[in-house]
């Protein structure tokens, strides 16, 4: 038995080089940088929900199973070890080259060494892996997206950047005007791109559509809240409170405000044409 071992948040191309050919991936519920104040929780690249779904689609034969950080954060290195070797029985574990593990992550790639014969196991380290010489990193990653440097989120996570929500009811503006929208409610713990208007794939129980999403302050009405809504092309169906997951493809336009909703339409008009949906 293989198991791989990490956060894994983003699943980009070096956690799928990790993961690949494993039988079961052992991950963490949350973030631990997150769970010790060192990092804002509202910094993930990918939900527990979202990873599961990954993961799954990639290596469907593999199992994800996520341990209760809080339960297990404490343990020396050795005492970690002996657990996952309890459940699992593995024959092999992989990680990557700079995992951490065990309380005051005391324990690392040569901790992982030096237990293999007294616990009876081989390890596998994958090396670093790099995109045009640059390392492919969740760190890195979250700082692409953060400055809206799309073409480099897409090519380390080795996918589109996509995030899940539940449609929620909102002011109906987009109704009124000809192009209704569904207002999604996206986990707080999830990194979004910079404001702006998108063109996107939206997955609705596994059939895609193309539409545009609106990220930021509502144009006309003066709301500053920030508002996700997507505008579903050929799209008229309820689906209040279901989850869709939206996979962003290319960058439209930044945000605008508008002093009528003739001036609005006639913009979303212009951005449908331009992102030639």
């Amino acid at each position: 038995m293989i198991i791989s071992v990490g956060f894994f948040d983003g699943f980009h191309i070096a956690h799928q080089e990790v993961i690949k050919d494993s039988n079961i991936v052992i991950t963490f519920d949350t973030y631990p940088k997150a769970f010790f104040n060192k990092i804002n929780s509202n910094n993930l690249l990918t939900t527990n929900f979202e990873k599961q779904c990954l993961i799954t689609q990639k290596f469907p034969q593999t199992k994800v199973e996520f341990f209760i950080f809080k339960k297990i954060y404490n343990l020396l290195p050795e005492d970690f070890i002996k657990l996952l070797k309890n459940l699992y029985d593995f024959k092999y574990i992989k990680v990557g080259y700079d995992f951490r593990f065990g309380v005051n992550a005391s324990g690392n790639i040569l901790t992982l060494k030096r237990l293999q014969k007294k616990y009876n196991y081989e390890l596998i380290v994958v090396k670093p892996i790099k995109v045009d010489n640059r390392v492919v990193h969740s760190r890195y990653i979250r700082n692409y997206l953060k400055n809206g440097k799309l073409e480099w989120v897409f090519k380390m996570l080795g996918r589109n950047y996509s995030f899940s929500g539940i449609v929620i009811e909102g002011n109906k503006i987009g109704r009124k005007i000809g192009f209704p929208t569904a207002n999604l409610l996206v986990s707080t713990s999830k990194i979004m791109p910079p404001y702006g208007v998108y063109k996107v794939r939206v997955k609705i129980e596994d059939i895609y559509y193309y539409g545009l999403l609106h990220l930021g302050p509502r144009p006309v009405i003066n709301d500053f809240d920030t508002s996700i809504e997507v505008w579903i092309k050929n799209f008229n169906q309820d689906i209040y409170y279901k989850q869709v997951t939206v996979e962003i493809l290319q960058f439209i336009r930044k945000i605008k405000n508008f002093s009528n909703l003739n001036k609005l339409i006639e913009q979303i008009k212009k951005d449908i044409q331009l992102a030639q949906i």
